[in-house]
């Protein structure tokens, strides 16, 4: 955790509920979408038909689309403080790859938001006979684009939802319905997109023709031919704006990172593991100790990836004259829920100063399915035993 989360810990864990609420408002919304994307494998009339209750919803009724709209914004601005709170980049692949799909989103993103603006500024409704022409006839590149777009955002909630579920009670349950559905929705969602794309195509072109029934936009647009190019331009001007600003926002938060570490005091801390997979090495404080295991490649269980929710990074504290700050709230009450013993703290919260660390893991690195239900009944087992 950071100096803030220390400090005020209050504030870390308003940080981390706002952090699981709106991604989880984001992926919710991503999974209605795809299952209306999977409707394509019976026809696009049938994706029509669902339309307003599987995506529209989300656009046409105001108390979503401000949920929708304010969860994207500030599902990133905490994306960007985690980025500036974080001690090392040399996280897990999957913490990475989660990172890298976050950047990208918005990036991915505009093209399509403004350009359903620029639809109806040009007087069209938005549905699917007319988003999937413009795809697939049109525009073939914006529609690859829009395919990675609805990966790489899915990719970024899914790890998000799967480290949420596997630090819940009872996860080992749950991932068995988590892990099809994560698997299945994507891969129907893609299926149903190429049919629809194969059913608008012309006929001449060798695809079905599809005419939408009752196409409001029949008649093209409603405003003037002079007036379309700039409004198309402007569309794409803000898009690019939107894409500057979220890039130059990352780097900006990286700039903070760097300058924030170089004010970190100097010193070293020496850290022994004892037990299965010993290691000792020395690390710069600022660092919390899982933070300082991975940046030395000493595996360490983390199935939250030091989040401070799961409990599976505890270790016990043996010896050492590293000053250890004590529990904030959030680590407390991990701890007890766990029932941990006075000398457990969680290696995620804890920060060594100057001096030596010996600690043993409570939960050995090579874990598997954990659930926690159980794990939490043998507390008092030996290390690593669930």
């Amino acid at each position: 955790m950071s100096d803030i989360a220390v400090s005020k810990p209050w504030l870390a864990s308003m940080r981390l509920r706002a952090m699981i609420v709106t991604g989880m408002i984001m992926f919710l919304f991503i999974s209605m979408h795809l299952a209306n994307l999977a409707l394509g494998l019976i026809s696009v009339q049938v994706m029509e038909d669902w339309r307003w209750t599987l995506t529209g919803v989300w656009t046409s009724f105001p108390p979503l689309k401000m949920a929708l709209s304010v969860s994207l914004a500030v599902h990133f601005l905490l994306a960007l403080l985690s980025l500036f709170l974080r001690n090392t980049l040399r996280v897990p692949a999957y913490d990475m790859a989660q990172m890298v799909a976050g950047v990208m989103i918005i990036p991915l993103l505009a093209p399509h938001v403004f350009g359903v603006m620029a639809a109806e500024e040009l007087g069209l409704r938005t549905n699917y006979a007319l988003v999937l022409n413009h795809f697939w006839v049109v525009s073939p590149a914006a529609g690859l684009m829009q395919i990675v777009m609805l990966v790489v955002a899915w990719i970024h909630g899914a790890i998000g939802v799967f480290t949420w579920l596997q630090s819940r009670d009872g996860s080992a349950r749950v991932m068995r319905v988590f892990y099809p559905f994560v698997v299945a929705l994507p891969i129907l969602a893609m299926l149903g997109y190429v049919e629809a794309g194969r059913q608008v195509i012309p006929v001449d072109e060798g695809g079905a023709g599809f005419v939408l029934q009752d196409d409001p936009n029949a008649d093209g647009p409603a405003v003037a031919a002079e007036d379309i190019p700039g409004i198309i331009a402007k569309a794409e001007d803000r898009a690019e704006i939107a894409t500057r600003v979220s890039l130059g926002l990352v780097l900006l938060a990286l700039a903070a990172r760097w300058v924030r570490l170089r004010r970190i005091p100097s010193g070293r801390v020496r850290v022994t593991y004892i037990g299965a997979r010993a290691a000792t090495f020395e690390a710069d404080p600022g660092m919390s100790l899982l933070e300082m295991a991975r940046a030395h490649d000493v595996p360490h269980a983390s199935v939250c990836r030091g989040r401070g929710r799961c409990g599976t990074c505890r270790v016990r504290v043996l010896s050492g004259d590293a000053h250890l700050p004590d529990p904030t709230d959030i680590e407390a009450q991990v701890l007890q829920r766990w029932n941990a013993g006075p000398d457990e703290r969680l290696a995620c919260q804890i920060k060594p100063t100057d001096g030596t660390l010996e600690v043993a893991r409570v939960i050995e690195a090579d874990y598997s399915n954990l659930d926690y239900s159980e794990t939490k009944r043998a507390t008092n087992a030996p290390a690593g035993v669930a």
